[in-house]
């Protein structure tokens, strides 16, 4: 992309050009977020310099960005930020970018936790990666004590990030281990958010989340292989009137809900589904 001496609002349309390459890109959006972030200014700076010319650095700086989501790279990554549930989590390229339908996950716990008579709520995050869910949760709930746990300890190195700027580390324990194994006694929250797509399914996912860490994406031949692991652990770890909610594709739930009714034969086992009227979350409530 040529750009010496291009004006900020020129250099702003030759970008959305530049991303329009990519199917699954918003080159509108992504190009004014490049831009505000390769320059370290706020939207109101953006749009009150629109009409200065860009220097050779600062263009330099803008093309390596525009470059890098054009290849593909997920906007969230380049940013090293994603927006969830409110608040601000740093991310990168060892976990998985936090997404709005799993703000339900959120919603469902809290509420859950709400109706407890208790002065505090256990809970445990599997699979925590940038802890999304476990300071989201910590932020809200301020009787919560929350178990955050991770197979990576690049992820957790983020998640310890996150909790300590949002001032919930003394609530929030960063446990490194595989499911539910870290934690030794039982908890009255589950939640999780588990790699849940097929194997076959990964190559045909859009580039952008072909870039997240495969760990977290990948859940064997029919993307329920961590369900059952974690289902297989759940029932000693989760208290008489707790709740565990998983994320799962919307496909999956019967046979999800067929696996939890196995695994907890008295308890209600059921699921909620999301804004566009998937079934999402599913949802087993001990007795």
């Amino acid at each position: 992309m040529k750009t010496q001496g291009m004006r900020l609002r020129e250099y702003l349309l030759r970008a959305r050009k530049e991303l329009r390459t990519g199917p699954d890109f918003n080159p509108h959006l992504e190009a004014e977020v490049l831009v505000r972030h390769g320059l370290g200014i706020s939207r109101e700076q953006f749009f009150a310099e629109l009409g200065r010319l860009l220097t050779l650095d600062e263009t330099a700086i803008l093309d390596a960005l525009i470059a890098r989501r054009a290849s593909g790279e997920p906007l969230a990554y380049i940013t090293q930020h994603r927006e969830f549930y409110s608040l601000e989590f740093a991310v990168n390229e060892h976990v998985l970018i936090p997404r709005q339908e799993s703000e339900l996950l959120v919603d469902m716990a809290l509420e859950f936790a709400n109706g407890l008579s208790v002065n505090t709520v256990d809970i445990a995050d599997v699979g925590t990666g940038s802890g999304a869910l476990a300071i989201a949760l910590a932020h809200n709930l301020p009787k919560a004590i929350v178990k955050a746990i991770d197979l990576s300890e690049e992820a957790l190195h983020v998640a310890d990030d996150n909790a300590r700027r949002h001032g919930v580390l003394d609530r929030v324990s960063l446990l490194l281990g595989d499911l539910l194994e870290p934690i030794s006694l039982a908890v009255d929250i589950i939640v999780s958010n588990p790699p849940y797509i097929p194997t076959g399914d990964i190559n045909g996912l859009p580039t952008d989340v072909r870039h997240e860490p495969r760990q977290a994406l990948d859940g064997g031949p029919d993307g329920l292989d961590v369900l059952r692991r974690l289902l297989a652990q759940a029932p000693a770890k989760l208290r008489r009137g707790g709740c565990l909610l998983v994320e799962l594709s919307p496909e999956q739930m019967a046979e999800a809900e067929r696996l939890a009714q196995a695994a907890f034969p008295s308890a209600e086992v059921s699921h909620v589904d999301d804004l566009l009227k998937l079934a999402r979350v599913l949802v087993i409530n001990t007795k």
